[in-house]
Parts: C-alpha cells; sequence; structure tokens
C-alpha cells in the first residue's frame, strides 16, 4: 500500500512531534546553564533547590568536602562554577543523546573545575586538611545557607502576575 504525499507529510509530522515531546519531557535536554543574575524569586528558588542537592552529593559521592568549601553558596566564583558543572552533569548523564565519551568528559571537567574552585577560594574556606583524631564535622545542617538563599530570595524581584516562568 502507497501512501500519499499528504500521508506521508502526516505520518513524519506525528512522528517528529513524538521525538520533540520526548525530547522536551527529558530533563538533561532542557538543563541549560543558569544566569543566577537574570532570575526571578520563583526561578531562584527553584534553581537553590536543585543546585543544593546537586552539589550535596557531588561533595559526598565524590568525597569533595575539603574541596568544595561547605559555604560555596555565599561566594559568586562558587556558585557560577557550581552550577555550569551541574549543568554539564545533566547533559553527559541524563541527556538521551548523550555519547559514550560524554561521562569521561564530564569527570575531565570536574577535575578543571576543582583546580577553578581552588583559584576561586583565596579566603581559605576549605573545610580544611584531614585529621584522623578529629571526626570530620557533619555541615548537613544548613542554617547559614538556607538564610543566605533566604536572603537572595528577598531582594529579587517577584515575578509579574500572569508572567509564565
Amino acid at each position: 500500500m502507497e501512501l500519499s504525499l499528504t500521508d506521508e507529510v502526516l505520518l513524519l509530522r506525528a512522528q517528529v512531534d513524538f521525538l520533540l515531546e520526548r525530547a522536551t519531557d527529558t530533563q538533561g535536554m532542557t538543563q541549560r546553564p543558569v544566569d543566577w543574575t537574570a532570575l526571578d524569586a520563583d526561578a531562584a528558588a527553584q534553581h537553590w533547590q536543585h543546585l543544593t542537592s546537586w552539589v550535596d552529593w557531588l561533595r559526598e559521592h565524590y568525597q569533595l568536602r575539603e574541596a568544595v568549601p561547605a559555604c560555596w553558596y555565599a561566594h559568586p566564583p562558587l556558585l557560577e562554577e557550581l552550577s555550569a558543572l551541574q549543568a554539564s552533569w545533566h547533559g553527559a548523564y541524563l541527556d538521551p543523546d548523550a555519547r559514550a565519551g560524554d561521562g569521561s568528559a564530564w569527570h575531565d571537567l570536574l577535575e578543571r573545575t576543582l583546580q577553578r574552585l581552588r583559584g576561586w577560594d583565596r579566603t581559605g574556606c576549605a573545610d580544611g586538611t584531614h585529621r584522623p583524631d578529629l571526626p570530620n564535622s557533619d555541615d548537613t545542617d544548613h542554617p547559614h545557607r538556607d538564610h543566605h538563599i533566604h536572603f537572595d530570595l528577598q531582594r529579587r524581584q517577584p515575578r509579574p502576575i500572569g508572567e509564565q516562568p
């Protein structure tokens, strides 16, 4: 059975719509670097929530408590570096079209990012060197970070009523 040109175009359009819907629903495809200076309070709150959870995971999973200071959120260069690193991680691990080498490329980026973090951390905020006789401090309770984020959200302009994010 041969399809008419109109039927072929309709079938092709349905396939494209399906693929676009699938791509839109994939978190890795929609993750982009964040321009923190352009966010309103609602968008910033959402990004802060995702980024703080991800950085907590990163510091724990890769044992980076000394390399990534607990107060990273209070230093704009560290915030920007970690936010960009998170966007790259999403692309490498959540994008359905990621290539086999994207994970390795992300780890190379992680190494370069950690080098830059050391350069940005001129005030010496790193958690210090490992001391086996003292337990590492428990920095899983984040009242200072929560206060900082709350202050950041308070200074931002609310989204105008009816405007979509």
